[in-house]
């Protein structure tokens, strides 16, 4: 009777140890499944939508905003300095851009010259004015590296604009159209650059046209226009 005891308590516990390990293997098999599935993330289709939502221009912006930007810096037809005197000096006014299919049309109304006398005109490297003598605004604007001349010179400075003279009265006007710059398009553009007038002309020589001292100091910003 014992015995009979014994085997019968033998066979339980076997068939209890073979009953935990079969479902430990089975969880063991789920779980690696679950980890070898594709899963998916629907948390971040909202947000590639919300980003396509914030560029409906193509995308996720890149080329297309740049192009959108380029395009709309040249629509910009009209650009104005208005000049002021550097320390020591009296002249005054502006200096207008406007973009033709021509080229650049560049109008100067200048007042407080002496009469009679002629003064070269620049557009500088920096719309910079800061300094109380006008040479925070730099050289002469060059992005191509030419050497220095007047108008009539194809080479020459983008920034060359040539010489204005005042009248009897010490006022100036002068206009001028060139094609070796643009007011803000891709070629040699002009805006947020100086405009400077000097005292003395601008003779043409190396490397800057001998015009001496800055007397009038202007940027060149985006006009209201017509």
């Amino acid at each position: 009777m014992k015995k009979s005891a014994l085997v019968l308590t033998a066979v339980i516990a076997f068939a209890f140890v073979y009953s935990v390990s079969a479902m430990h293997h089975e969880e063991g098999a789920a779980t690696q499944t679950a980890a070898t599935q594709p899963t998916t993330q629907p948390a971040t289709q909202p947000a590639m939508q919300h980003s396509k939502a914030m560029h409906p221009m193509g995308g996720m912006g890149g080329h297309s905003d740049a192009d959108a930007h380029a395009k709309q810096m040249a629509a910009i037809n009209d650009a104005v300095a208005v000049m002021v005197p550097t320390e020591g000096s009296s002249a005054h006014g502006t200096v207008r851009f406007h973009q033709t299919d021509d080229g650049v049309t560049i109008t100067a109304n200048i007042a407080g010259l002496d009469p009679g006398s002629t003064h070269a005109i620049h557009v500088h490297q920096f719309g910079d004015i800061t300094g109380a003598h006008g040479k925070s605004a730099g050289g002469h604007y060059n992005p191509m590296s030419h050497d220095h001349g007047l108008p009539e010179q194809d080479a020459r400075h983008a920034g060359d604009l040539g010489n204005l003279t005042a009248d009897d009265e010490g006022n100036a006007h002068y206009e001028i159209t060139v094609t070796n710059l643009s007011i803000a398009g891709l070629h040699n553009p002009v805006i947020g650059r100086g405009v400077i007038i000097h005292i003395q002309v601008d003779d043409g020589g190396q490397p800057t046209g001998n015009a001496g001292a800055r007397i009038a100091m202007g940027v060149i910003g985006i006009a209201k226009g017509e």
